[in-house]
């Protein structure tokens, strides 16, 4: 196994999810965000009490009848909000990360809400945070096992839907994923890549991807949560309500974890009036990125491994 391992706490990195934090503390209880419309009524409610929400989910999600497209699947089309900041997703306690407030794990198996670490994964990942800046700090992409719940700019995530493919696209770092549902051949094993090799198919009004072929240049978070290259994850899409999914990936990686972590998050449909907030915008980059690596730089972090060419001239 490759010992190429990345990762820090950096400035830029936390700034970048400013935006989504601030739409977790306005739209609790029903108050709408900048831009949207008051917020529906759900089914389950408690979306931003993750492991509540994923109970209460999953009791509920048969029950409801979903919008289907003309091949008679659930029609997933639309911009759906990711809910939680990518800063560190375990819980997080006040004060724990500057001006950050309480924010409840996204880890739902094992049931403590941890990562479950080999014993030199979690030195590594503590070694990670010290020394290496943050993959998306530097922008870099927004790696498939943390794009439900990366932070995006004005729009949320798009989902376009086709019998054979399915594209998840964001604004952010010209971030997309391709989902193929057919059944042409998979990627030889020695190609790794941000996105990895995605393959979806229905399980009843669920839709199921599977993806191999992962780096492990990514991050699951700024604070060093690194995968090894052998990962593989399974991701599940259900309709709770006709305004939410929820959203489940199990990610399995025997060279880092003792057991597979499953994380889950709602995905919420973005209702607005402003044609704007629906629209597909310019692709975008994180402003003043050079000026941000610089002065990381200048005060002792570095570029992992591997990317020593982002280094400002």
């Amino acid at each position: 196994m490759r010992t190429r391992f990345f990762g820090a706490l950096a400035i830029a990195a936390i700034v970048s999810s400013v935006g989504i934090l601030g739409n977790e503390q306005a739209t609790r209880g029903g108050v709408a965000s900048a831009g949207q419309d008051a917020e529906p009524t759900r089914t389950c409610d408690m979306v931003y009490n993750f492991p509540e929400f994923h109970k209460c989910a999953v009791e509920n999600m048969g029950s409801f009848e979903p919008p289907r497209n003309a091949d008679g699947k659930p029609d997933l089309n639309g911009i759906w909000r990711p809910t939680r900041i990518a800063q560190d997703i375990e819980e997080i306690v006040p004060g724990q990360y500057g001006n950050f407030p309480h924010m409840h794990t996204l880890i739902v198996d094992p049931p403590n809400g941890k990562f479950p670490y080999n014993e030199w994964a979690m030195k590594e990942r503590f070694n990670n945070e010290k020394v290496f800046l943050s993959p998306t700090a530097v922008c870099l992409p927004v790696a498939q096992p943390r794009w439900s719940y990366s932070p995006v700019s004005v729009t949320g995530h798009r989902i376009m839907q086709q019998e054979d493919l399915i594209v998840f696209s964001m604004e952010r770092l010209h971030t997309y994923r391709m989902i193929h549902m057919d059944d042409r051949p998979l990627l030889p094993e020695d190609i790794h890549l941000w996105q990895g090799d995605s393959r979806g198919h229905w399980d009843g009004n669920t839709l199921v991807i599977k993806t191999t072929n992962l780096n492990d240049l990514m991050w699951m978070d700024h604070i060093g949560t690194f995968l090894s290259p052998d990962v593989t994850t399974e991701e599940r899409i259900t309709f709770v309500d006709e305004n939410t999914l929820h959203y489940e990936q199990t990610i399995t990686d025997p060279n880092v974890f003792t057991q597979p972590v499953t994380i889950s998050v709602p995905f919420l449909r973005s209702v607005t009036d402003n044609p704007v907030d629906l629209m597909d915008l310019e692709d975008t980059s994180v402003e003043n990125c050079e000026e941000e690596l610089i002065h990381m730089m200048n005060v002792g972090q570095v570029p992992f491994p591997g990317y020593e060419g982002i280094a400002p001239k």
